[in-house]
């Protein structure tokens, strides 16, 4: 039968059920009709059929659900409310004892403000001990600069550092002379040694130069002596003696000459040993002073690091804020190295959830997506959520003691405040939150077959 069969028959069974209908006898007269005819003439009842017609609108209903209905998909992720600006942890830089404790739990601080004092006596030795170090080596400094002046021949100009007490100043100049009396000592000898030996070069010269004179004129005499030999007014002896005269006058005259090139040599050795013992002692002095000077910097930057230590035993609040987990109630107890003494929350700072993302999860979560917060203090059925955002996600996996590897979400919500009982409630640091984060949407049927499309890819494989 095609569909114009359907369709005809349908419509003469309509028209045959609507004169059937006004042929009918009225219930109420059946009633007194006897069993039989009652049966045949009683009508219908339209329950059944108007129950047929109610199931068929429901299916037809449940499956345009079914096929257009849209549902969210959300990864739950734990976590937590901190503070926008991150709760601040306090702790010591350095170990020390406990000197006092200025604030308690739930205290309200304000930035800058005292909240635990250590023992300074450590610290402040160090200071004290730097302090006179830098003190020693700006004098040496000082004091070589002076000697230095000195030697250069613009006098002894000794500047003392600042601070530096009247006694203190004459101290250190009398020092300095001491020490340039010594280096002068050692010039003045060699000075003295320089001074005989030009004496001895200028002797030595002018007996070289007379005898050099002399010898000519002794040449002149042997020369005529022997012209009166040949004539025989003189006799031999004393022309032999003219002339071992002559040779010894030559032999003091080389004498002479040498013992002033000896003189000569002398007086450069002299010379060249004072150049030396100056030079000497300038480099000594420069030596001192570029160690003092090498001293000065290293004790300024130990007078720094003592400083900050000193005031670092101080411990002042970063923020406004309110103070929590104060571990430290002993006063003196030793604290540690890095150990956290306490929290301070931020005041009136914006709070965000911070949350842990399951690493099946992260694959469909990305920055800017809608997230519902619901908060383990308000059951969302009676209370709902509150609605955010992903601000920012970790670029890496952090492992976590019982959810093994996950990533972490900072997620901004739209409101700082919860309704109870049409009243409003703060929202805290530390409330469980547990984010339902929008990943996208699905239609109904998708999501109640996935069960049935899990099974079948998976069907035939298992071992």
């Amino acid at each position: 039968m095609g569909a114009q069969g359907i369709w005809a028959t349908g419509r003469q069974a309509w028209r045959d059920e609507r004169a059937r209908a006004r042929t009918l006898v009225r219930s109420e007269e059946v009633d007194f009709l006897p069993a039989a005819i009652e049966i045949v003439e009683r009508p219908v009842s339209p329950t059944a059929r108007y129950t047929a017609w109610v199931l068929m609108l429901g299916l037809a209903v449940g499956l345009l659900w079914l096929i257009f209905g849209q549902i969210d998909v959300v990864a739950s992720a734990p976590g937590q409310l901190i503070p926008a600006d991150n709760v601040k942890l306090i702790q010591p830089a350095d170990a020390g004892v406990v000197r006092s404790i200025l604030v308690r739990d739930n205290q309200s601080v304000h930035a800058g403000q005292a909240l635990l004092e250590l023992d300074p006596t450590v610290s402040s030795a160090d200071a004290i001990q730097a302090r006179r170090a830098l003190e020693a080596a700006e004098l040496d400094a000082a004091r070589g600069r002076a000697m230095l002046s000195s030697l250069d021949g613009h006098g002894l100009r000794f500047v003392p550092p600042p601070g530096t007490s009247p006694e203190m100043t004459e101290l250190q100049i009398a020092l300095a002379r001491a020490q340039l009396e010594g280096i002068m000592g050692e010039t003045g000898a060699h000075d003295a040694d320089r001074q005989a030996a030009s004496a001895t070069y200028a002797e030595a010269t002018l007996s070289a130069t007379k005898l050099a004179e002399t010898l000519p004129l002794v040449d002149e005499q042997i020369e005529a002596n022997q012209k009166l030999l040949a004539k025989g007014y003189v006799s031999k002896l004393r022309v032999i003696e003219m002339r071992r005269q002559r040779l010894g006058l030559a032999r003091d005259r080389q004498i002479a000459l040498e013992t002033a090139a000896k003189a000569r040599a002398q007086m450069a050795q002299a010379s060249a040993s004072r150049t030396q013992s100056v030079g000497t002692s300038r480099a000594r002095i420069l030596e001192d002073l570029t160690k003092a000077e090498v001293e000065a910097r290293l004790r300024r930057e130990e007078m720094v690091k003592a400083s900050r230590r000193s005031a670092l035993q101080r411990l002042v609040s970063p923020i406004d804020g309110t103070v929590a987990q104060l571990s430290v109630h002993t006063v003196g107890g030793v604290v540690e190295v890095g150990k956290p003494l306490m929290l301070i929350v931020p005041a009136r700072g914006q709070l965000v959830a911070m949350v842990k993302i399951f690493n099946k999860d992260i694959g469909f979560v990305r920055a800017g997506q809608d997230v519902g917060v619901k908060l383990a203090a308000f059951p969302f059925t009676r209370h709902g959520v509150v609605e955010g955002r992903i601000e920012s996600i970790s670029t890496d996996a952090v492992e976590d003691e019982k959810l093994g590897l996950v990533y972490t979400a900072r997620i901004t919500m739209d409101r700082q405040w919860h309704t109870r009982d049409g009243r409003l409630v703060q929202l805290v640091p530390g409330m469980e939150v547990t984010a339902d984060i929008r990943t996208g949407r699905r239609s109904v049927g998708s999501y109640l077959l996935s069960p049935l499309q899990a099974v079948r890819d998976e069907a035939g494989r298992e071992r």
